[in-house]
């Protein structure tokens, strides 16, 4: 089932006549949009004290070290849109001894990082 199926031709035609349309893309192309809950949600910058346990939570082997793939799987339950990118990222920015782990030296290191990137909860 494709994606946006749902979307109805009414919708798409609902849809603001001098939205931006990118060079290349016919005008006429129907876009589809997101149906509206009719709610809004207000978004909470994300806590020092969040992060720092959002990152202790994903240790799942605790061992005091955040691999790769631990750090992969923090920033996705953050939202990241590119969680493997973002892990590599911080592993570059806060790995200071270049061994590939955050330990609990590089740690603060790794939340400051974390909090510069302006996550928020919804």
């Amino acid at each position: 089932m494709h994606i946006f199926s749902s979307i109805t031709s009414t919708q798409n035609s609902n849809l603001d006549d001098g939205a931006f349309v990118p060079k290349g893309i016919d005008k006429a192309c129907p876009r589809a949009t997101w149906p509206a809950t009719g709610k809004k949600r207000a978004s909470v910058p994300i806590t020092e004290e969040q992060v720092r346990g959002i990152f202790h939570r994903y240790d799942t082997n605790r061992d005091g070290l955040l691999s790769k793939q631990e750090l992969k799987n923090a920033f996705s339950s953050l939202g990241s849109r590119m969680p493997g990118v973002r892990a590599w990222l911080a592993l570059q920015h806060a790995d200071v001894n270049g061994d590939g782990y955050i330990n609990e030296a590089e740690f603060d290191k790794l939340v400051k990082y974390t909090l510069k990137r302006g996550y928020k909860f919804n």
